[in-house]
């Protein structure tokens, strides 16, 4: 193993086991799924290789928003007939009145979906 290589290793974050709970969590990972065990190494490589991206050398470059400038090519807007809002939430599984409801993302306390069916 090089010097150089040795002195990145030594500078890496050590990924806890409650640092990766918690981007289990966030990222509403199942922690049981097959493969989970890995993760940890493959943590540890992301921030490996962002920290070889912390010393490359960007003096004098221009930061970009977009690497491609895309053109909006905008087509005409042409009423038409729409959903009354009963059509519309014919097929909605979960509503309440006339609006659609989704489960809650984050923060959802226990296995339920955040929703109260009543």
């Amino acid at each position: 193993m090089s010097d150089e290589h040795q002195k990145r290793q030594a500078h890496i974050q050590e990924i806890t086991g409650e640092t990766l709970n918690k981007v289990i969590d966030l990222a509403r990972l199942d922690p049981l799924a097959p493969g989970m065990a890995l993760q940890k190494d493959h943590l540890k490589k992301i921030l490996e290789h962002f920290r070889v991206l912390r010393h490359v050398n960007i003096d004098g470059m221009e930061p970009t928003i977009v690497v491609n400038h895309p053109i909006l090519h905008l087509r005409a807007d042409e009423i038409d007939d729409t959903f009354t809002p009963d059509e519309a939430l014919s097929n909605a599984r979960l509503k309440f009145e006339q609006y659609f409801l989704s489960p809650k993302v984050l923060g959802a306390e226990g296995p339920d979906d955040g929703i109260d069916n009543k």
